[in-house]
Formats: C-alpha cells, sequence, structure tokens
C-alpha cells in the first residue's frame, strides 16, 4: 500500500509504527454552524479510508476531535444566549450544533470515532504543554498571553512547502497582539470581557486553535503516529503549527499526512455570501438520498477537488440506480435458483469454477489495487461498475443444474463482491431505500397487479402509467411476475 504525504510530496509505501496497527487522527469540526456537504467530504473521505484500513485486516484506533471553544462558537454564544453566563452560553451553543453534526454523520452512515475529544476536556494537559514549550526555550510570555517563537522551529514551512521569510513580508500583526514576530502563534489567549476563561500560570485566559490537536493527538496515539487527516485548507496554518509545537515539545508527531481537496458549488466556493451555500439537511431535503452525494466524491480522487452541480448529482443517482438493478437482478435469480433445485451451493462447488470466475476475480483484484494505490477511489468505483456490467449478463437458464450451477456461483460471487465494496468500503445503503417502494407507491403497485390477476389489462396499464409518470417506476412482467425498478 501507497498513500501521498503531503509532508514529503511523494507516494510512500505505508509502514505502521506498530505491526498490524494504525493510528488515525482527523481534524474534526468546529461546532457553531450547522455542516455542509464540504464537511461531509472530509468525513466521508477519511471514513472510507478507516474501513479499509480495516478491511485490509489492521486495528484502527480513529480520532477525530471537536472544537468546542473557538471565537466563531463565543461570536454565536453572545448573539443568541446573551443573557447567560459565558461558559453556559458556550455550552448551549455547542450542544445543539455537535447534536446536528453527530446526526448528519449518522445519516451518511459514517461510522462514530473511537476517540472524541473535546478541547475544553484537554485544557489542563494544553497548560502543561504549552509549559513545556516555555521551559524548551521554544515559548514565549507576552503580557498575559503566551506565543510560540517561530525563529525557534526547524524546518518551520516544510509541510506547506513555503519559505518562512517569504511568509514573513505578507504577515501582519494584529491590533492588541504582543508577539515578537508576525508568524508567532498564539498557545494561550489572555481573558476578554465575556468569554469562557480558565486559571492559567499566566493568567485567566483560554488556549489557541493550533495546540488543542498537538495535545489531544499524543495523548490518545501517543507522541508518534501513523496519519494525520484533515482538509487543505488546514495545512496552513494549523496542520504547520502543530508540527512546529509538537516537534518543539520533543515529539516525533506524524508519519503521514493525508489532506482532501475542497468542494465547489459549480466551480465557485461554497458561502453563504454567495447564496450557494449546501447544508446536509438541505441535501437531504432536496435530493432524499445522501448516497447520490457520496457517489459523487467517489468520482473524483480525494486529493482532488470536487465540483457539485445538480447534473452531476443526477448522474450519481444514475451511477446508484445501476447498482441497485443488478442487485435486484441477481437477488431475484439466486433465490429462484435456491428455490427451483432446493440447495444454497458454496462458492468453492462447480466444475471450472476458477476459469468462470476469472473476469470477476480480476475486478476485485483491480479494486484493491487501486485502493492501495493512494486510496484511488474513481478507479475502485469504476472496477465495481465493471462487475454490475458482467454480472447483468449472466443468465440462469433453469433447464440444466450442471450449467446453472457455475451461473449461479458466478452471479452470486458478483453480487457478494458489490455488496461487500459498495456497502461495506464505501458506506453505500444498498438494499435500503432504492430497493423499498414508498407506502403510496406499493399501492399503487399491488392495485396494478390485482387488475392483472383478474384480466383487467386496461386498468392494470392505468396503474402501470401512473407509476411510470408520477414515480419513475418501470414494471417488467416475466414468467416469474412482475418485477420494478426506478428508471434513469
Amino acid at each position: 500500500m501507497k498513500i501521498y504525504n503531503s509532508l514529503s510530496r511523494t507516494k510512500e509505501d505505508f509502514v505502521t509504527i506498530q505491526e498490524g496497527r494504525v493510528g488515525m487522527y482527523v481534524c474534526g469540526p468546529t461546532v457553531y454552524d450547522e455542516p455542509h456537504i464540504g464537511h461531509a467530504r472530509s468525513a466521508y473521505i477519511f471514513d472510507v479510508i478507516r474501513r479499509f484500513l480495516i478491511y485490509k485486516g489492521y486495528r484502527v484506533t480513529f480520532v477525530r476531535n471537536v472544537t468546542d471553544v473557538d471565537d466563531k462558537i463565543i461570536d454565536k454564544a453572545k448573539k443568541e444566549y446573551a443573557n447567560d453566563d459565558a461558559h453556559a452560553a458556550v455550552q448551549k451553543v455547542v450542544r445543539v450544533y455537535l447534536d446536528s453534526y453527530h446526526e448528519a454523520m449518522d445519516a451518511l452512515g459514517i461510522g462514530r470515532p473511537d476517540h472524541e475529544p473535546r478541547a475544553t476536556e484537554y485544557i489542563d494537559k494544553m497548560k502543561r504543554f504549552i509549559q513545556t514549550l516555555i521551559e524548551r526555550g521554544v515559548a514565549y510570555i507576552a503580557d498575559r498571553d503566551v506565543y510560540f517563537d517561530i525563529t525557534k522551529a526547524k524546518g518551520y514551512g516544510k509541510l506547506s512547502n513555503q519559505d518562512p521569510e517569504k511568509m514573513e513580508a505578507g504577515a501582519r500583526v494584529a491590533p492588541g497582539e504582543k508577539k515578537r514576530d508576525p508568524l508567532d502563534f498564539a498557545l494561550w489567549k489572555a481573558a476578554k470581557e465575556l468569554e469562557p476563561s480558565w486559571a492559567s500560570p499566566w493568567g485567566e485566559g483560554r488556549p489557541g486553535w493550533h495546540i488543542e490537536c498537538s495535545v489531544m493527538s499524543s495523548d490518545i496515539l501517543g507522541d508518534e503516529f501513523d496519519i494525520h487527516c484533515g482538509g487543505i485548507d488546514l495545512i496552513f496554518p494549523h496542520h504547520e503549527n502543530e508540527i512546529a509545537q509538537s516537534e518543539g515539545a520533543g515529539k516525533r508527531f506524524a508519519r503521514y499526512w493525508m489532506h482532501n481537496g475542497l468542494l465547489t458549488i459549480n466551480n465557485e466556493k461554497m458561502a453563504k455570501s454567495l447564496g450557494n451555500f449546501i447544508t446536509i439537511r438541505d441535501f437531504v431535503h432536496k435530493n432524499k438520498d445522501l448516497d447520490y452525494l457520496k457517489l459523487l466524491f467517489l468520482s473524483a480522487h480525494y486529493r482532488s477537488p470536487v465540483d457539485y452541480t445538480d447534473e452531476k448529482i443526477e448522474g450519481a443517482r444514475k451511477s446508484k440506480e445501476k447498482i441497485g438493478i443488478f442487485l435486484r437482478y441477481a437477488n431475484n435469480n439466486i433465490e429462484k435458483y435456491e428455490k427451483v433445485y432446493n440447495e444454497k451451493p458454496n462458492l468453492d462447488q462447480g466444475s471450472n469454477f476458477i476459469t468462470s470466475m476469472k473476469d470477476i476475480k480480476n475486478y476485485k483484484e483491480n479494486i484493491e489495487k487501486a485502493m492501495d494505490d493512494d486510496f484511488n477511489m474513481p478507479q475502485a468505483a469504476a472496477e465495481i461498475f465493471n462487475i454490475v456490467h458482467s454480472g447483468n449478463s449472466i443468465k440462469l437458464a433453469y433447464d440444466d443444474k450442471s450449467n446453472d450451477l457455475i451461473r449461479y456461483l458466478k452471479l452470486k460471487y458478483a453480487r457478494d463482491i458489490v455488496q461487500r465494496f459498495a456497502s461495506d468500503i464505501f458506506g453505500l445503503f444498498l438494499n435500503d431505500k432504492e430497493d423499498m417502494l414508498l407506502p403510496i407507491e406499493r399501492k399503487i403497485y399491488e392495485e396494478r397487479n390485482h387488475f392483472r390477476q383478474i384480466k383487467d389489462y386496461k386498468k392494470a396499464d392505468e396503474f402501470r402509467q401512473i407509476l411510470l409518470r408520477e414515480h419513475n417506476i418501470i414494471l417488467e412482467d416475466t414468467k416469474e411476475g412482475t418485477v420494478w425498478r426506478r428508471k434513469i
């Protein structure tokens, strides 16, 4: 397996610190607003990577933090809970939007992390970490603030591939800041009026943003761990500063840095001011099925940007329908075979088994190769659709058990692989909403079949047309009965 390491800007062989184990830290949400589809992409990408690592046999410890004290959270708390104590107001904002985030992740089918530390739970450990940096001479006290001294950071700029001297030329010191260098960053901020604060050796205040991830990741995963993840927008300054302060404290920190590309809307940055801000709740209200969003994400490499358009979502809907059509076809024929021949053969049965499965087996191996190559999800998804195409061509005749056995086994093998990768690895909700008729659709479907059974074909056709015209459902009458599928 190879992973593109943002630190070296090359693909590297993936070698874990402990054999068979992976420590993975993902920068999680700052909970001050509804989660949007950009949050969904990052969370989904790293959940798929986690799932594939587990598929490969690794024991993964997955950590995703929550920033629950921050300027934006405080501003929201002041507006929405102006009469409350500062700590209580912030906690109310956090409770509302963290619940919303969890609800959205659950709807997406994204697994909860093994650990979900909150910044406010680590205040004491952050203070000890900051004190260590002061004692090591890489941080300094300025009045009641504490700053990291960027001149003491060896190789600063190595993650973002920037020259500190050029960075300094464009940097500015904000009013009220007492730092020595424009690039120095806050480890501890002195308390301001109507803001939550904690006691410290340097006075009342709260931690800076960057310090929380260094402290939480090393506390849970150790001073050196395998993978640190986040959006590409976090490379500078957040992740660059994490490296500086962690190495300044004598820690080796993360081996591999992985960053996902950002999401745009019709080739524009998503922003409320542009009127193109799409929350996960908005997407569900409009499109019903979050798998369409996941299939959009799978269409681009995780390191590349992905552009959201209605046309692409429609393409994702058609892609899911193709998988659904195949699975219904496969399940119906597998079930029929087992009824006709009264047996459920195992995959290792049947003559010429290996030869007959060769194309499906090759597609499966191609999926694994694609994922082993820096998690090339678009290529892996393409191989799944190759299996779908091949599986649809497998026809059971039900007239010769010996020939049908091979076809049955191949169809079952194809179905199982599609379900394993599309569902277990890519987290698509297969055999769920797409494979179920809504109550109103079920009623029309049953009415249509009733009139067909009593040979009132004119009335039956009227109900068929209603399903097609109003619900996009196509009916197909076969010897075994009526089957349905949604129109692509």
